[in-house]
């Protein structure tokens, strides 16, 4: 019995992740279009990973995946990899247009933005699904997203999303995400942009 349940789960989060597949390209199709038409801040090629930030998401994703393995009491019910990193990674604004990346505990900006865009930049690896962002406690649009492969092998590890933030000049953004899949965690993120 307990077996049949198991299966029928797994058949079912796969179900959901195929289904949510057409969706994030959807997405992605409109975070385009929204950056041809409206910005010229938003970029135009894809988000750079420094190459020690992409070693410690490489060791992030390992350790999950043996800790999975060596625990023989948790099963994932898909193949998509549950969020395992959460941080507010950039921002860039007509105030300061290029991109100042934040280290992972920083709890401020260093440069002064504003002006008529600004746009913040989170990253995520594995998947979420109740993502949200907030400048002074108001809700942001996500206008643009760029997928993650950290080790080329053509499997989508994590994402970047860019929050547009226009028409604040500082504040405090926040980030929040809740895992697609076991162990279905929320994570969050925030930052002082001054």
């Amino acid at each position: 019995m307990m077996k049949k349940i198991v299966i029928i789960m797994s058949i079912i989060a796969l179900f959901t992740l195929v289904l949510s597949v057409p969706v994030q390209a959807r997405e992605l199709e409109r975070g385009n279009e929204k950056n041809s038409l409206n910005s010229s801040l938003l970029i135009k090629s894809p988000m750079r990973i420094d190459e020690k930030v992409c070693e410690y998401l490489k060791t992030v994703k390992e350790n999950y995946e043996e800790e999975i393995l060596e625990s023989k009491t948790v099963q994932p019910f898909a193949a998509a990899p549950p969020l395992t990193y959460l941080q507010v990674y950039a921002v860039i604004s007509s105030q300061h247009p290029t991109y100042e990346y934040f280290s992972e505990n920083q709890l401020s900006s260093v440069e002064d933005h504003g002006g008529d865009e600004m746009y913040i930049v989170t990253i995520e690896i594995g998947y979420g699904h109740l993502r949200f962002a907030k400048m002074n406690g108001s809700l942001l649009n996500s206008v643009q997203s760029q997928p993650i492969d950290l080790d080329n092998d053509s499997i989508i590890d994590g994402w970047f999303y860019w929050w547009d933030a226009s028409g604040y000049d500082s504040g405090d953004f926040t980030y929040q995400n809740t895992s697609s899949n076991y162990p279905w965690n929320t994570m969050s993120d925030f930052i002082h942009i001054k």
